[in-house]
This record gives C-alpha cells, sequence and structure tokens, in this order.
C-alpha cells in the first residue's frame, strides 16, 4: 500500500496508523503482526552511521526499558526507530494533575535507577531523562524510552556541565533524574523554559530543596554541581529506598505513641465515667432434690419387687404407691436373657441389666427329688379303745 492510498508504509514493513506524540507513530508490522511505536527523525547526512548505532540498542533488555526493536531509512531518506508498544500514558501528563507521595516516588524512582543502572553499564548514556521520556503503563509502572538516542538534552534538565558546553556523560544522566523525582515531590519545574537563560540559571543558583522533603539527602547528592560528587544510578536506588526505610520507621515510631496515647486516654476516661455499682446481698442457693429410684430384688423368686423412692420428703412417699408384681409379669422377666460379664470399653456406656439376677444353688434340685413327702399317721380306732377299756 502506496502513500496514494494515505496510509504510509516504512521499508515494506512498518504501517503508521495514527500519532501518538511529537514525530511519534503507532505502527502495525506487517511481519510480526504486532503494534510497534515508530519514532522519525529528520533528514542526516550520516543516516547510515546512525542506524547501525540505533540497532545497537536492540541488544538492551530490560523490564524498565522500552525495547528497540528495529531502525532503518524511509524512501525519502528520513531515519526512523522502531520500539516496542507501550499503552498508558507519559510522567509528564500524570504530573499535570499533582504531584506524587513519598512512596510513589520511591517505586518510581528505584524502578527508573534500576534502568538506568542497567543501561549504564552496558556503556550507554541516555543523554535525554525527562518527565516526556517516562512513560508509564497500565498499572503505572515506569519505563524509560529513547535511551542513547537522543543526542542533547532537553534545556530544563539539562546538567550544569552540560551548560558548559561539555558532552552530556552517564553522571549527567543521574542529574536530570534527579530534577525529574525532585518535580514529581513538589509538582513543578526547577528551571522552567527552554532557552539560554534557563540553562545557565542552573550556574548561578542550586535547586531548592527543602530539609523536610521527602529524599532530601538523595536529590542533593544526585543535584551537586560537582559531576564527581553524585552517586552512580546503582547507589541513587540505595539512596532512595534508605531515606524511604528511615521515613517509614519515623512514621511507624509516631503512630505508635500517637495509638498507645490515644489508648490511654480512653482507659482512663472508662474508669472515670464507669458507673458504682450496689452490692447484692447474699442468698442461698436454691438445690432441688435429685429423685432416684432404688430397686431391690430378694433372693426368693416369690417375693414381688419393691420399688424405693429415695431423696423425697414423707410426703411424697406415701404418695406413690408400690407397684405389685404379677406371676404373669415375673415368669415373663425370668425369659429376657441376662446381660452379664460384658466387657466394657474405654469411652462407652456400662451394660444395662434388665432382669434382676438371681443365684442358682445346684443342690436344692438334688434335695427336691431326695425328700420324700410326708405320709400322716392314721387316727386310732375307737373299738379297739373299747377293747383295751375292757380288760382293765
Amino acid at each position: 500500500m502506496s502513500e496514494d492510498s494515505g496510509i504510509r508504509e516504512l521499508a515494506g514493513r512498518y504501517r503508521l496508523i495514527t500519532p501518538l506524540g511529537q514525530r511519534v507513530m503507532r505502527g502495525w508490522d506487517l511481519h510480526l503482526r504486532q503494534v510497534v511505536a515508530v519514532r522519525l527523525f529528520a533528514q542526516q547526512d550520516e543516516a547510515d552511521k546512525f542506524v547501525e548505532q540505533a540497532r545497537a540498542l536492540t541488544d538492551l533488555s530490560h523490564p524498565g526499558l522500552v525495547r528497540v526493536l528495529d531502525a532503518g531509512i524511509a524512501d525519502d531518506g528520513e531515519p526512523f526507530l522502531v520500539q516496542e508498544f507501550i499503552a498508558g500514558t507519559t510522567l509528564r501528563a500524570r504530573l499535570t494533575q499533582g504531584a506524587l507521595s513519598a512512596s510513589e516516588v520511591t517505586e518510581l524512582g528505584s524502578a527508573l535507577g534500576r534502568a538506568l543502572a542497567y543501561a549504564h553499564q552496558q556503556g550507554v548514556a541516555h543523554r535525554d531523562i525527562h518527565p516526556g521520556n517516562i512513560l508509564l503503563g497500565p498499572s503505572m509502572e515506569p519505563y524509560l524510552t529513547d535511551v542513547g538516542i537522543a543526542e542533547s538534552t532537553a534545556v530544563s534538565y539539562m546538567a550544569p556541565e552540560q551548560a558548559n558546553g561539555e558532552q552530556p556523560t552517564m553522571a549527567s544522566d543521574v542529574y536530570s533524574f534527579g530534577l525529574v523525582l525532585l518535580e514529581t515531590l513538589t509538582g513543578r519545574t526547577e528551571y522552567p523554559g527552554d532557552d539560554a537563560t534557563t540553562a545557565l540559571a542552573r550556574l548561578s543558583r542550586a535547586p531548592i530543596i527543602k530539609p523536610d522533603l521527602p529524599h532530601a539527602k538523595a536529590l542533593q547528592a544526585m543535584l551537586s554541581s560537582n559531576p564527581n560528587d553524585r552517586p552512580d544510578a546503582a547507589t541513587c536506588v540505595d539512596l532512595l529506598r534508605g531515606s524511604s526505610a528511615k521515613a517509614r520507621v519515623q512514621t511507624r515510631t509516631v503512630l505508635i505513641a500517637a495509638v498507645a496515647a490515644a489508648i490511654a486516654a480512653t482507659s482512663i476516661a472508662v474508669v472515670v465515667n464507669l458507673p458504682k455499682q450496689q452490692q447484692q446481698p447474699l442468698m442461698e442457693p436454691n438445690v432441688v432434690p435429685q429423685r432416684q429410684t432404688v430397686t431391690a430384688t430378694p433372693t426368693n423368686p416369690g417375693t414381688p419387687t419393691v420399688n424405693e423412692v429415695a431423696d423425697q420428703t414423707p410426703e411424697e412417699t406415701t404418695k406413690s404407691p408400690t407397684t405389685e408384681v404379677t406371676s404373669q409379669e415375673q415368669e415373663q422377666e425370668q425369659q429376657q436373657p441376662l446381660i452379664q460379664d460384658q466387657p466394657v470399653g474405654l469411652g462407652q456406656n456400662p451394660p444395662t441389666y434388665t432382669t434382676p439376677w438371681q443365684p442358682w444353688y445346684p443342690w436344692e434340685e438334688i434335695v427336691k427329688h431326695k425328700k420324700k413327702p410326708k405320709t400322716p399317721k392314721p387316727p386310732p380306732s375307737p373299738v379297739g379303745d373299747e377293747e383295751e377299756g375292757e380288760e382293765d
């Protein structure tokens, strides 16, 4: 598809769709079929050298850096750079809503500092750190873009040695990084403008850093006028984390003291306002006697069972009639099996004896068989008595 159709393609691969910023376009990679960001540059005398340097940046790979995917020259001689597309906004657009909190600056500065330290370890200086070159992803995660691409730094974020005409270095990156963090805390640009007066302003006065500002010591070190006195990017992360930890300890100490004072004040108020309770007279507990039925079983099977009612008053005892056991009920009880000599396991209820136990003596059966019934003696005959009287 040519430019006559209104859609421009670069190198027969990257189709430009919509603008994202100044000389930055949203594009579509026809080969990999993915969205990309395409940055266009003005025509240069040594365009091939620029493309070679840009393609060398494709080896940089870090979670906090926007990756460079490709570089080339358009048909009209304009160099272009292809980067991964980050859906989100820029830090500059976020600062229009106000300054960030100390904890947000800690997370932002730590992530950017680690990404910058990685680029410096690879021998690459950014050379143009400012809020417009810091992207914020969907979850507000920061990305450092255009690493090693720009030839100069924005005037408002230029280091003092750059204002004197020196080339940007890694120490210059630390100074620009410090100005960005200072702006995120205060919500204002320390050196506004884009002319020579703005560039020379940092030579006449140092950045204003209040002592009570979060990360004040870290910012003072990063914004030192002497490049040799500035820490490297990795040390900047440690300074930001250290000052943040100290601030958290101080805040936690103040909170603990405030909570302890509030608890003490509440306790005193409760004790003072506690109403006096009247002493209640002592009363004897009303104990209700429990009823327990005791069954007494005689050894003689012919004797009826007697029920006793324990722990009752005499009046209640007279009201409880004794039950009589008939011979038919006794025979039914004797026919029921006895539950005796069964082991009782731990945690189980003991067996219930439904029929009273009766002893058995084997000799009673023997005596019953051997014992003969007694026959009564016949009465004396009256005839014999008369005869005996006559003889007398």
